[in-house]
């Protein structure tokens, strides 16, 4: 899929509700990612960290009622980005939910039994104006993640990037070839990798121009220090109460 260049989406913002990190000293952190995506007057939760009472106290204490959600979309089958997915489904029946096909009959079929509308992902697609998904692409674990075109160019969110996260940025800018890498942004799965390969996942970005970055969750401590240094003030210390708007990506 090549998509052309739109009219930018206004009012966008994406803001961190679950992760191992915080920037919010009333928040809770956990091992885990999720994050609400306000796109074309759309409310998208993308992942649901690994502990639904983390979720829920987080969504309440940041004012987010879980019944405005109007998409749940998830990256990939593993518990740390479903943990919350039955608190949101038990306060939102018939809430629609983005996954990539390859997850299992079960957790499919679960799904169904509160009402919802699954939008099984294969390719790329758009499935809002503006918002795409990569499809659900081939690696260790199969995964999908998130692409919102806004007015400072693309924005990546992973949840794990277990496909590889300079694969996934590749594919972003495949499929959204006229505009910029504004950010990449999630977990980038580099915690076990040693300082020289985090350096060329660095230079990858550098060169496919990615303008901020934005490591969390699984990348570790020892990727974010070396971002950091790397990115200077173009990294971003992503953590809970993180809230990101295109006017801060320019």
């Amino acid at each position: 899929m090549q998509a052309n260049r739109q009219p930018s989406v206004k009012n966008s913002s994406i803001t961190v509700i679950c992760d191992n990190y915080a920037t919010r000293d009333d928040l809770e952190t956990s091992w885990g990612f999720s994050c609400l995506i306000k796109h074309g007057g759309k409310n998208i939760l993308f992942d649901t960290g690994g502990d639904g009472v983390v979720l829920s106290k987080n969504m309440a204490k940041m004012g987010i009622d879980p019944a405005s959600i109007d998409l749940l979309m998830i990256s990939h089958q593993h518990w740390d980005h479903t943990g919350g997915i039955y608190y949101i489904l038990n306060e939102k029946r018939n809430v629609r939910v983005c996954l990539p096909q390859s997850f299992s009959t079960h957790f499919k079929t679960d799904m169904t039994r509160y009402g919802t509308e699954l939008i099984e992902v294969k390719k790329a697609q758009e499935i809002f104006p503006g918002f795409y998904s990569t499809g659900d692409m081939k690696g260790l674990i199969r995964e999908q993640a998130a692409l919102l075109q806004t007015s400072v160019g693309t924005v990546v969110i992973t949840g794990c990037a277990h496909p590889g996260i300079v694969k996934i940025v590749k594919t972003a800018k495949t499929i959204l070839p006229d505009d910029d890498l504004a950010l990449a942004m999630g977990g980038f799965h580099l915690l076990h990798d040693a300082d020289n390969n985090i350096l060329k996942t660095i230079a990858h970005f550098k060169n496919m121009g990615v303008r901020y970055a934005a490591a969390s969750h699984c990348s570790g401590k020892r990727t974010r220090e070396l971002f950091a240094c790397e990115y200077g003030d173009h990294f971003i210390p992503l953590g809970v109460g993180t809230i990101i708007t295109p006017d801060k990506l320019q």
